[in-house]
């Protein structure tokens, strides 16, 4: 289920820039997408799981973060170049 529900996520960035939405929306797209991974795969959701330090968790989420930032805005980018095109 992992992987349909990052599809799914990448769905959101290409329908915004579709539609001519600003990059401040995507990121913020993004940061909730990533905000949603951590919380979802939280230590405390697995059996025998080890919770965090407060700063191991928040560097965590600032990872996960920028890796769906840089994914959102790559399909971002490819949503506006082909809505150009088909325009």
């Amino acid at each position: 289920m992992p992987v349909v529900e990052a599809v799914l996520s990448l769905i959101g960035p290409a329908y915004l820039a579709y539609y001519g939405f600003a990059v401040p929306v995507m990121v913020v797209w993004a940061i909730l997408c990533a905000a949603l991974w951590v919380w979802n795969n939280r230590p405390s959701k697995r059996a025998g799981g080890v919770a965090r330090s407060r700063s191991a968790g928040l560097m965590v989420f600032v990872l996960v973060a920028a890796c769906y930032i840089a994914a959102h805005t790559g399909v971002y980018l490819l949503a506006r170049h082909l809505a150009g095109l088909w325009a």
